[in-house]
C-alpha cells in the first residue's frame, strides 16, 4: 500500500519512537550542514535538494533505516568506511545510529554536498515537481 503522506513532517511524525529519533537526528544534521537545502517528499521519502540538485533522502524500511546519497558516485571517496555497511548503489542501510555512524554520515553529507556539481550523476535527479498532488 502506498503512503499518502504529503510532507516530511507527516513522515517523521508517524514513525515509531525507535526509528523516529535517529531519523530526526539525521534530518537535523542535514538541515544544519546545508541551511539553504530544500526538503520535500519524493518517492515517498523525505528528500533534500541543494542548489536544485537532489543530494540525499532518508527512509524507514521494514528491517532497517537508510540514508540515500543520490549522486552515489561521490560515495567512492568513502569506500573503505562503508565496507562494514549493508548497502546498495546509493543506499546506506543501518539498524542503529551509533556515534561512529552519525560521524560518518556527517562527513558524507558535507562532502557530497560540497562536491555535488562534480558528480556525473548530479543532473540525473534534479529537483522536480511531485508526481501527484493530493488535495
Amino acid at each position: 500500500m502506498r503512503s499518502l503522506l504529503r510532507t516530511a513532517d507527516e513522515y517523521f511524525d508517524q514513525l515509531e519512537p525507535g526509528r523516529k529519533e535517529p531519523l530526526v537526528r539525521l534530518r537535523k544534521l542535514i538541515l544544519s550542514i546545508w541551511p539553504d537545502i530544500v526538503e520535500d517528499m519524493d518517492r515517498e521519502m523525505p528528500t533534500y535538494h541543494l542548489h536544485g540538485l537532489t543530494l540525499c533522502a532518508l527512509a524507514n524500511q521494514k528491517n532497517f533505516m537508510a540514508l540515500y546519497i543520490i549522486p552515489h558516485d561521490l560515495l567512492n571517496a568513502f569506500k573503505k568506511d562503508l565496507l562494514v555497511f549493508d548497502r546498495g548503489r546509493s543506499c546506506i542501510r543501518f539498524k542503529r545510529l551509533e556515534a561512529s555512524t552519525f560521524d560518518l554520515f556527517d562527513r558524507i553529507i558535507k562532502y557530497t554536498g560540497s562536491q555535488i556539481h562534480e558528480s556525473e550523476l548530479a543532473e540525473v535527479r534534479s529537483r522536480r515537481r511531485p508526481a501527484r498532488v493530493l488535495e
